[in-house]
């Protein structure tokens, strides 16, 4: 087995999509896709993705948030989703380089894929259109 800093250190970048078990995150202990929309000096954005699709259109009609801040994402072998997946944009989690170390030393998380330009510029137009969510767009860039 490769050693976790090595495994992030390797794979950590814009776009990257990781499987992850989190439930200090999410109140569950499957284990979803998040995909790394920003990095800035030791924290990562990321933005989690569901296959429930009428249980997040109905959280967000609740909350007053646009449909369009939730974005659709098709699985592709190199993305690594296997189902429909659809990002709410309007939420983020920050993770530093050593908490994404540690899931992997915890065997809690696993690489998937990653987007293209056009999957993650997808995100971004979704992300610009949220009036919540506050990442810098200027981190928003494929690289």
């Amino acid at each position: 087995m490769l050693p976790p800093d090595f495994v992030i250190s390797s794979t950590l970048k814009i776009g990257v999509v990781y499987k992850i078990n989190a439930p200090e995150l999410i109140d569950t202990n499957v284990a979803h896709y998040f995909t790394v929309v920003a990095i800035t000096g030791s924290d990562n954005f990321l933005i989690l993705s569901t296959t429930q699709l009428s249980n997040k259109v109905a959280y967000l009609q609740k909350k007053g948030y646009d449909l369009d801040t939730l974005a659709y994402i098709s699985p592709t072998d190199s993305n690594g989703l296997t189902k429909d997946s659809y990002f709410n944009c309007n939420e983020y989690y920050t993770l530093t380089k050593n908490e994404l170390i540690e899931k992997v030393k915890e065997e809690k998380l696993n690489i998937a894929g990653s987007f293209n330009e056009i999957e993650y510029n997808t995100l971004v137009k979704s992300i610009s259109l949220s009036e919540v969510n506050d990442i810098p767009s200027f981190l928003l860039k494929y690289k």
